[in-house]
């Protein structure tokens, strides 16, 4: 088969291109997946009552030679959300809960923290509960090979001690919070978040081909089939989900264009229903973040927005709706190599081109100002994050393990980063704190890079083990390096940032941290992995069975 051509990204539309009618742009931007031996996408944009456009590019099964349609059923991913906060938020209106209700009065097997944590926290990612595929993988689970069920979800949610932070005070995205409201339906109605999305949503808005799919073996007529690139060939790649909430809605583009006008016109639930749907999460600080209900607000090209995108073994996924234009696009994908929010995004050019305002391109600057004189190793506790600031030339980089992106001066002690509107200023003290688009802050601090010594490294090779996902991870030294064991994962090989902090990279990056007692004896370590933070694994002693 043919390799998968690189997407062409255009920061700008030529001008002979604004001229070519919308099909024909169309057909350009997903040229790419054309042929009948690439899997592809499904687009379709739509303004008012009027459907602009409805096409299929690529094919939705490759072992079958099945072409993609605007009728092809796709798994979303995460664009699932916005129907379970919307699922929410008319079961609030019908009197059942309210969405600042304790989510225990629902979920009493879930740990009492000590602090209340609400439905609310639970849809605007502010929960600080730790995400439910983060905590599986840790476990040992492999996403698209092991069936996950939402007992298996609930589970390992019941077993944690411990929060990222505490509810409402930042904002961190979490699976976990919408698995769990789809349970707290289940609980409150008898019916399961399909048969409740059916009932109240679905059916009445006409999306005939739509459920939230939450039995993987139950047969779906007309379904694509995800894939995968991998040494040079498509491989098939499908979520092995019987979860829902978090993910697993099953649609097609022509039902999108149906979810759009309810984003306006709020046919189920009324205006009241989407005011509550959009409303934007708020964090103890007095911040308010971009992110409501399992949506979130924004910009493209000087035009108001809502939008989410998804991303699940096999598919990439993207919604894109315009408020002022009572409509949008929507960009389903059947493999992991599709960018479906710039596809979305170059669809929007393609259609709504004259109420635009005019593509700029991020690029970088020279910075100068006050960071840099303060380039260097830096570390947000509140993350765990190790992030760089580089000098080249007198331009500045932020750089996060592989990831380089250029900083532009704002200020003298303010800078964004390229790729989009997140900033980082400088602070008292030298700290810097970064602010990122959706609203949320962190604090980092300057550190001192690190050399483990032999002993240092010998102190912390021995075996760990968390009784929270039920796991024991060795620690072994290898030549000069420690790399970390896991079932079911090859060794991952831990780098040193600071003191007694070591970093992970592969298909799976952790943050592993010694933790040691008065004697400098190592008898923890605690593990990060983006969305867990500080899971305290404790030494084990005697022979490794």
């Amino acid at each position: 088969m043919r390799n998968l051509l690189p997407i062409l990204l255009f920061a700008a539309v030529p001008a002979a291109a604004a001229q070519t009618p919308p099909l024909a742009r169309l057909d350009t931007v997903f040229a790419q997946y054309r042929g009948t031996d690439s899997p592809g996408c499904a687009v379709a944009v739509s303004r008012g009552p009027e459907v602009l456009a409805a096409r299929g590019y690529g094919m939705a099964d490759l072992a079958q030679g099945l072409a993609i349609s605007p009728q092809s059923v796709f798994h979303v991913a995460s664009v699932s959300k916005q129907f379970t906060g919307m699922s929410l938020v008319l079961l609030a209106q019908s009197g059942r809960i309210s969405l600042d209700d304790d989510v225990r009065k629902y979920l009493p097997e879930l740990p009492d923290y000590g602090q209340r944590i609400t439905i609310r926290h639970l849809l605007t990612h502010t929960s600080g509960l730790r995400d439910q595929w983060n905590l599986l993988i840790t476990a040992g689970w492999r996403l698209g090979d092991d069936l996950i069920t939402e007992q298996d979800v609930l589970d390992i949610v019941v077993r944690q001690k411990g929060l990222n932070f505490a509810p409402g005070t930042d904002w961190l995205y979490s699976n976990t919070g919408f698995s769990l409201a789809a349970i707290i339906v289940k609980r409150v109605t008898g019916k399961s978040l399909r048969e409740y999305a059916e009932e109240n949503m679905f059916r009445p808005l006409g999306m005939s081909r739509t459920h939230f799919h939450d039995d993987n073996s139950m047969i779906v007529p007309g379904r694509t089939r995800g894939h995968g690139m991998r040494d040079r060939e498509w491989r098939e790649v499908v979520p092995n989900y019987s979860t829902v909430g978090a993910t697993s809605l099953f649609t097609t583009v022509d039902d999108l264009v149906r979810w759009h006008r309810q984003l306006d016109q709020g046919t189920v639930g009324g205006k009241a229903g989407l005011e509550a749907l959009y409303t934007r999460g708020v964090l103890a600080s007095g911040d308010t973040l971009l992110y409501a209900l399992g949506i979130t607000h924004g910009s493209y090209r000087g035009q108001p927005t809502v939008s989410h995108g998804g991303g699940d073994p096999g598919y990439r996924t993207y919604l894109l709706h315009f408020p002022r234009f009572q409509g949008g696009v929507s960009v389903l994908c059947n493999l992991n190599e599709a960018s479906s929010g710039r596809l979305a995004e170059l669809t929007a050019d393609a259609f709504f081109a004259a109420e635009l305002s005019p593509a700029v391109e991020a690029g970088d600057s020279l910075a100068g100002g006050a960071l840099a004189a303060a380039t260097g190793l830096y570390w947000s506790e509140q993350t765990e994050t190790a992030a760089r600031v580089v000098a080249d030339s007198g331009r500045l980089t932020w750089r996060v393990g592989n990831g380089r992106t250029p900083l532009r001066r704002l200020t003298d002690t303010k800078y964004q980063l390229a790729a989009g509107p997140t900033t980082v200023e400088v602070r008292a003290g030298g700290r810097l704190e970064m602010r990122s688009g959706n609203g949320e802050r962190s604090g980092y601090a300057k550190v001192d890079e690190w050399a483990p010594t032999a002993a240092d490294k010998s102190a912390l090779v021995g075996r760990y083990g968390s009784d929270e996902i039920g796991v024991t991870w060795e620690v072994r030294l290898a030549g000069d390096s420690l790399t970390l064991e896991r079932r079911k994962f090859p060794p991952l090989r831990l780098v040193p940032v600071m003191r007694d902090t070591y970093t992970g990279t592969g298909g799976f990056g952790v943050v592993l941290r010694a933790v040691r007692d008065r004697a400098g004896r190592v008898t923890a370590v605690t593990v990060g992995s983006g969305r867990v933070r500080r899971m305290t694994f404790s030494r084990e002693e005697g022979p490794r069975s």
